[in-house]
C-alpha cells in the first residue's frame, strides 16, 4: 500500500468514525431519553409533557428508531476493525441511513422545511453517505 493510499484510508477511518459518533450521540440520547432526551440535546424544550396521550405511543417508537440508529453506530466501529472483511455490514448500514435520508426528504416534501436543523442529516444521508460508500469500493480495490 502506498504511503497516499494509507493516508486516504486513515482519512476514510476517521470519518466514518465521525459517522459512527454522529450516531451514538443523538442515538443513545432518544433510545435511553426518549423525544424529550433528544429536545435536551438539541438545545429545544420539552416536546411531551406527563399528560400527553401521544407521549407512550409516539416516544416508544422514537426511542426504537433511534436504538437502531445507535446500533448502527456500533456496526460501524466493528466494520473499523476490518473494512474489507467487514465491507458488506458496512453497506447495510449505508443502506439503513439512506433510506432514513429517503424518509427525513419525505417528510420535507410532505410539511416543508419546519425545522431547519434537519438540513445537515438529510444532507449527510442523501449525499455524503453514498459518497462514502463508492470511496470505500476505491479504497479497497487500491490496496
Amino acid at each position: 500500500m502506498t504511503q497516499v493510499n494509507n493516508v486516504e484510508r486513515k482519512i476514510f477511518q476517521f470519518l466514518t468514525l465521525i459517522l459512527a459518533i454522529i450516531c451514538f450521540v443523538p442515538g443513545g440520547a432518544s433510545t435511553f431519553g426518549g423525544m424529550n432526551g433528544s429536545a435536551a440535546l438539541s438545545g429545544g424544550e420539552m416536546i411531551f409533557n406527563a399528560d400527553s396521550i401521544l407521549r407512550g405511543f409516539a416516544d416508544n417508537q422514537y426511542r426504537f428508531g433511534f436504538g437502531v440508529f445507535l446500533t448502527q453506530g456500533i456496526a460501524l466501529l466493528f466494520f473499523l476493525r476490518n473494512i474489507e472483511q467487514n465491507g458488506t455490514v458496512f453497506r447495510f448500514v449505508i443502506l439503513a441511513l439512506f433510506i432514513g435520508g429517503l424518509g427525513r426528504l419525505s417528510n420535507i416534501i410532505e410539511f416543508g422545511l419546519i425545522d431547519s436543523r434537519v438540513v445537515a442529516p438529510t444532507i449527510i444521508e442523501l449525499i455524503i453517505v453514498p459518497l462514502l460508500a463508492l470511496w470505500h469500493g476505491r479504497i479497497i480495490n487500491n490496496k
